[in-house]
């Protein structure tokens, strides 16, 4: 293939000339650039800089753990209340006298409901109550470390109140079989 002459007019892409020299190589600035970088990252300039990385680290690890250690020094222990040793259903504190004065007036028709019911109702029943008090008792050992917490106030409450409707709803079942 030959080249047309400069002034004619070009029909087909075969007929461009194909060593037409470009005005400015830009080769030579970007060999350059990647023979910089290559020697910035060169293994030694590396090594010297991933030789500081777990010093440092390790250093910022001492100092925040001798500041977590004077701060410790410095703010001084929250006394804790001792836990109340009595168990929840005799505890005056926790609970008032009315209401353990119903609740074991409750317990007690309970009880005498619970022996007229068949065993597997029984076994369910008993499981369910005995999980509430378990719930209570551990609400009120928690409330003895933290009396002031607003959620297990909350949660103490509606427990024993749940208590209290799990009862009256035994003592009341059965009622309209007869």
């Amino acid at each position: 293939m030959t080249n047309p002459p400069m002034g004619r007019r070009v029909n087909r892409i075969d007929e461009l000339r194909r060593d037409i020299p470009p005005t400015h190589d830009l080769w030579p600035a970007i060999s350059a650039a990647i023979e910089a970088d290559k020697a910035a990252a060169s293994p030694v300039a590396s090594r010297r800089r991933s030789a500081w990385l777990p010093a440092a680290g390790m250093a910022a690890a001492v100092g925040l753990v001798a500041i977590g250690v004077l701060i410790g020094r410095i703010t001084p222990p929250a006394v804790t209340p001792p836990i109340a040793q009595t168990p929840a259903s005799a505890s005056p504190e926790m609970m008032p006298a009315a209401y353990l004065k119903q609740r074991d007036s409750l317990f007690a028709e309970v009880q005498a409901k619970l022996s007229a019911m068949p065993e597997i109702e029984r076994k369910k029943v008993a499981a369910s109550l005995a999980t509430l008090r378990s719930s209570i008792e551990e609400i009120e050992k928690a409330l003895g470390h933290d009396p002031a917490n607003a959620l297990l106030q909350e949660l103490f409450v509606s427990s024993c109140q749940e208590e209290m409707r799990a009862l009256t709803a035994v003592r009341d079942s059965g009622g309209q079989e007869t």
